[in-house]
């Protein structure tokens, strides 16, 4: 009779699963045999972007929209190429309905958004103990748009917006739906 312990058992169980996998694979090769190469498409162009951009203001513009806020996310990566993640510490872009975005990051992720950056787009850095929705409001101020209406992607998360108004208090945020969701799907 064949004695097992608790390592052995694992050891044994790990050996017949890769068998079990292995004889698995070689017969999804074997059937492979037919398939082609599948091309990849090319990669999104800077011009592509700054068309999807120019689409975005045109939207903006004929839904009374005069920003729209997009925070990490894969809409931030339509718009300009930045693939970033969420966390506690914002990076967004802010699209306004004329002229250049601008991105907003914290000051140590700089050089990493800079690389990542698929179009012109000024960078506005913030440090730890500075408020970064006042970058954008003070964006917005500079394109006389602080009271105007600001569109908010639909994925933006509810601190964003809560303190966003907080700095325009004139401004009325809205759905960017009109302009991102039009564009996207």
């Amino acid at each position: 009779m064949l004695k097992l312990n608790r390592r052995s058992f694992v050891a044994a169980s790990g050996a017949i699963a890769a068998t079990s996998l292995t004889g698995l694979a070689r017969g999804a090769v074997g059937d492979a045999g037919d398939l082609k190469p599948m091309l990849l498409p090319p990669p999104i162009s800077r011009s592509e972007r700054l068309q999807r951009i120019a689409r975005a203001q045109a939207l903006m513009r004929a839904n009374d929209i005069a920003a729209v806020l997009v925070e990490s996310g894969p809409s931030l990566d339509y718009f300009t190429g930045i693939q970033w993640w969420r966390s506690e510490r914002l990076t967004a872009a802010i699209i306004p309905a004329t002229g250049e975005p601008i991105i907003v990051t914290p000051f140590f992720e700089r050089p990493s958004i800079a690389e990542q950056l698929g179009i012109a787009a000024e960078i506005r850095t913030w440090n730890e103990d500075q408020e970064p929705l006042k970058l954008v409001a003070d964006f917005l101020a500079e394109r006389h748009a602080a009271a105007g209406r600001i569109g908010m992607e639909e994925t933006n998360r509810f601190f964003i917006l809560d303190r966003l108004q907080r700095q325009l208090p004139r401004a009325t945020l809205v759905s960017a739906n009109p302009v991102v969701r039009a564009l996207r799907m």
